[in-house]
Formats: C-alpha cells, structure tokens, sequence
C-alpha cells in the first residue's frame, strides 16, 4: 500500500513538473487572481502622480482592467488608430490616449498633433499574433509619452518611457536604464513566417523621430508626439459602442475642442486599393518619413518633404538629385523608373548606413517598396 502511495505521489509530482516546464515555454497569459495588480483604476480612477512618473510597472497606472496583459482600457482611456500606420518589423499594435478630467485637445492644423493638456498620456502596445512555438500572440512593449510639464523655449514638457514586457506576459517593467533591448522572434504574418531580431529602441533612438527644433538652436531640440493628428484620425474605427468618426468620438468624450474644421485635409489606409495610388503612397510616406524629412525635424538637411499636404512633387522627391550619390540612382525620384530610384534602394536594404527609415526596422517592409515602385512606374513624364 505504502508503495502504491509513493509511485502515485511521485506520478503526480512529475506530471506537475511537465505541465510547469510546458506552461512556462508556452509564456502563456494567465487568468490567476494572484498575478492581478491593484491599480490605481481599482481605488477609484485613473490619477497618474506626474511627480511620481515613471512608475515601475505598466499596471501600476490602472490603465487597463481585468489584468493589464488583456489591454483592455479603462474607463477614460480611449484606443485610436492612425489612416496609415507606421511600419515596425510586422509589429501589430494598439493605442490608447487618457487625458485629466476636465481637459481636451485643441486643433492646431490638420498636419500637426493636436496640442495636448498637461498630464495627457499617449499610450502605444507593440505585439505579435501566431508567435511560434505555440502561435500564441505575444507583447513585447509599451511606450508612454506623458505630458508631464508646461511647454517652455527649452521644453516641450512630454517625456517619453519605455515598458519591456516579461516573458510571462503577466506584466511590463520600465527601461530605467533607457538601453533598449533585443527581442528574438518567429511569427507569421499574411501566411509566411518569418524571424526577426526585434528591437526595443533606445531612448536616444526614441527621441531621434519623437523630437522638434524649429530654431535650429543648440538645446532647442523638444519631444512631441507625432501619430494624434487630424489628419490621421478623420475616419471611423469600431468601439465597444458602435463605429464612429474618431475626431467625432473625442469630442463626444471631452477629450477634444470642437471647434475643428469642417473640411480636414486627411491621409488615407495605404492599403485601401480603392483609393488612388498617388494618395496611398503620400499617406504611406507621411507615416513612415514624414516626422524626420521637415523643418526641425532629424532629416531636416535634406530638402524632400514627405508630409500628406505637400502638393509639390518636385519636393516629395520626384526628379530631385539626391543630397548624397548612389549608383544608379540619379534621382530621389525617376519618373517611370522605381529601380532607379533613392528612395526605393534605400527602403529596399537592411544595410545600416544606407536604409531608411533609420532605425525602427530590421527587415524590409516588401509591401511599403511594392506600393512605392508601382507608384513612381506609373509616373509619365521623364526626368531631365
């Protein structure tokens, strides 16, 4: 009998051992009330300490209920979704923006961000669908930006912070170092799997595309965000509540100025083939090039200007000799001719010192040079 006890006994401590070393390669997301956070959403509303910022974790900010990993927003916290989205190594992700009780957002030009109020925090997830082993979706980051001071000449007042999330998937911790990190990752994307070595960026790398220096001045650099602009959220998306318009639904909510206008120059989804190639290219560049080719911007040196208002294609690139030479590429942009075109040699490479966008990307984004190339192939006219 004794006997019987033990084999059993050692039966059952073996097959809890296999389902722990199974459920932890799995990273799996757990339910377990354990592993919930008291935030600050559970004490009563969502108040971040702009003092105390940045908190260790992602769930000490309450900004998601029923267990941060669900990215299910609280109450306050509101998803949006850009006309195009950036391009970041086949990364899906979600946005979020939480503004103080009482505040909004003005308007400040259909191609600027919309001028936040102070404590507003901008919420970005990076994950994955169909991770390999176990094709389970996987989260790999959180970016904050918060506004957490006044704007002066020196400041712009948002300061951004970067949340690594564990293995486990139960939780994510902030980069208090600020050195980012590589992430190895096998998923599959549109029926083709593919390895990746993700980069979580830097902070200086961060700043590189979230930063402004219209005076040119030395300490004039200032960070902003440069997704939330009209331009970008003219368009409907689903809530919880129904399709709405999402300038309509910040305004319904508090978080926007209804004094917009009425007619708002706006992007496109770059992947709607229903729309002109020339307008889904434009929306395509605004997203991926546009924050680092203006005025202030990290690109700034070169004169091609890559923003969705821009009518002028001599300045969008097309027959402009590039500022730098390349081998068979005379133009930025050669009418009728991807393949002799900067642009597209730079898209088209994982070569450092020659890709863009600069950082960002460890792989190329064939669709992104598809669209491009068959946009410039379908230009008529030559270059001179």
């Amino acid at each position: 009998m004794k006997k019987k006890l033990y084999l059993f006994s050692l039966l059952i401590l073996c097959v809890s051992a296999t389902l722990f070393v199974a459920c932890s390669d799995a990273d799996f997301i757990s339910d377990d009330p354990q592993y919930r956070q008291i935030s600050v959403n559970d004490a009563g509303g969502i108040n971040p300490d702009l003092s105390a910022v940045p908190y260790p974790r992602l769930s000490d900010y309450g900004f998601f209920k029923d267990g941060v990993w669900n990215m299910k927003p609280a109450n306050g916290v509101l998803p949006f979704k850009p006309a195009s989205e950036l391009f970041t190594d086949y990364a899906h992700k979600q946005r979020f923006v939480w503004m103080p009780p009482g505040t909004k957002a003005t308007y400040n030009g259909d191609d600027n961000a919309l001028e936040f109020p102070l404590g507003t925090v901008l919420i970005k997830n990076f994950y994955y669908e169909n991770v390999a082993p176990h094709n389970i979706r996987k989260i790999v980051e959180t970016r904050l930006l918060i506004k957490k001071a006044e704007e002066t000449e020196t400041s712009s007042g948002w300061y951004a912070y970067t949340y690594i999330w564990q293995n486990n998937q139960k939780d994510a911790l902030l980069d208090s170092v600020g050195n980012g990190q590589f992430v190895p990752i096998t998923f599959t994307e549109n029926g083709e799997e593919r390895t990746i070595n993700y980069k979580i960026p830097a902070q200086s790398e961060c700043i590189m595309c979230h930063k402004i220096n219209t005076t040119q001045s030395v300490n004039g650099e200032k960070t902003i965000p440069i997704g939330p602009k009209p331009q970008n959220l003219n368009f409907a998306i689903e809530y919880k509540d129904g399709m709405m318009n999402q300038l309509q639904k910040w305004i319904s909510v508090g978080y926007l100025d209804s004094n917009i206008p009425p007619n708002i120059n706006s992007a496109i989804d770059w992947k709607d083939e229903t729309q002109p190639m020339e307008l889904r290219a434009k929306s395509y560049l605004d997203i991926n090039c546009a924050h680092c080719h203006r005025v202030g911007g990290h690109c700034d040196y070169t004169d091609v200007r890559y923003n969705y208002s821009n009518s002028d294609l001599y300045q969008l690139g097309v027959c402009m000799p590039p500022l730098f030479f390349l081998t068979n590429a005379p133009y930025i942009i050669k009418r009728g001719d991807s393949s002799k075109s900067e642009i597209v040699m730079r898209m088209n490479t994982t070569n450092q010192s020659l890709m863009m966008p600069l950082i960002g990307r460890s792989t190329v984004h064939e669709e992104g040079v598809d669209l491009i190339r068959s946009w410039i192939d379908g230009m008529s006219g030559e270059c001179p």
